[in-house]
């Protein structure tokens, strides 16, 4: 345990690093790339994702690093660092502050770290194995709801759900809810980790995108899965589980809801 405090200790200093070059450059006038994805990119995710490598460098030397901008370095190694310097760039370049930078450090194929850092909310949620989840040092627990007819329901892009074939799916899942809102990348993740709301679906999404969530929810008491209720995004020698880029539909819960909302999409 001694080690994950120490390890989460250092996620967060390399969040903490990221979120000054971030701001830096939010709210400005800034040029955008549009990658082949068709997903934006800015100076500010390529600073921030340069400050995360060079924090893990200097303290995790012998780790391996999987992050959006810049791919890939020692796949072999046993403990990895996976990150996503801006998740919501596309708000990112609007001014909207739900963006937020995610880090996930996993062993083998464990979940050891889960930091969900909000940078223009001035917000941290994280979680380390064993210590439990925290948002700016109050410990968290997801919310006691036990139906969605009484629940906040959550989801990443709404048209994705309809081009991958789950248009009637997903609005059974939406018209089960109480309340549903479309506040998507990690903020909705942040939500239901902290009791605001009880469900986020998010359609095809890369590893970077969800790999901070399973520490996160498991420390937290809700529900990390892919859409098939398979639950690790790495394999037992260390390896994706999926396509790094493109494969993931990932369902986080209160744990309560998890069989409703899974069964809508069956």
């Amino acid at each position: 345990m001694s080690e994950v405090k120490e390890l989460l200790g250092i996620a967060k200093r390399a969040a903490t690093a990221a979120q000054a070059v971030i701001l830096s450059h939010y709210e400005k006038n800034l040029s955008v790339e549009w990658k082949p994805d068709n997903t934006p990119v800015t100076i500010a995710d390529k600073g921030a994702e340069e400050k995360l490598r060079q924090v893990f460098e200097k303290e995790t030397p012998n780790f391996g690093v999987i992050g959006e901008e810049f791919g890939i370095e020692k796949p072999d190694a046993e403990y990895k660092w996976v990150f996503d310097p801006i998740d919501g760039t596309k708000s990112f370049i609007r001014g909207v502050p739900l963006f937020g930078t995610l880090i996930g450090l996993y062993h083998k194929d464990e979940p050891w770290v889960g930091i969900v850092n909000l940078p223009a909310q001035n917000h941290m949620l994280y979680a380390g194995k064993g210590l439990g989840a925290f948002m700016d040092d109050a410990q968290v627990h997801v919310s006691k709801v036990a139906k969605m007819k009484q629940g906040l329901a959550l989801s990443g892009t709404v048209n994705t759900f309809e081009t991958e074939g789950y248009a009637d799916n997903f609005e059974r899942y939406r018209k089960s809810a109480m309340l549903y809102r479309g506040w998507g990348d990690c903020y909705g993740y942040f939500l239901v980790a902290t009791g605001r709301a009880e469900a986020m679906i998010d359609p095809t999404v890369s590893l970077w995108d969800v790999a901070a969530f399973p520490a996160i929810f498991a420390e937290a008491g809700g529900k990390f899965s892919l859409l098939n209720g398979e639950s690790k995004l790495f394999n037992a020698d260390g390896t994706p589980s999926h396509l790094i880029h493109e494969g993931y539909t990932s369902v986080a819960t209160n744990a309560l809801v998890n069989e409703e909302v899974l069964g809508f999409f069956k």
